[in-house]
């Protein structure tokens, strides 16, 4: 059986830092917990430029602090920040 996962898609900066563009991340899970789990996975240099990124799930924006629930087959992007304009 396969274990259920939320895939990460990094870009930019972070996808640097990390070393690669995509991760899984077991599920469920909340997005503190995922970026949590990141940091310690990837290190400071990740954690760094994961304060100022913009966070999508499923493709709509969402407040990284937010405790709901990200679900298995959910895809969170983390993005450098948007400028507005």
């Amino acid at each position: 059986m396969d274990t259920p996962v939320v895939t990460v898609k990094l870009f930019a900066a972070l996808r640097d830092a990390a070393g690669t563009g995509e991760v899984s991340v077991a599920a469920p899970t909340t997005l503190p917990t995922l970026l949590q789990e990141l940091s310690e996975r990837f290190g400071q240099r990740f954690a760094d430029r994961l304060r100022v990124a913009a966070v999508m799930v499923d493709g709509m924006p969402t407040d990284p602090e937010s405790e709901r629930p990200v679900p298995a087959g959910a895809e969170v992007a983390l993005l450098p920040p948007f400028a507005g304009g």
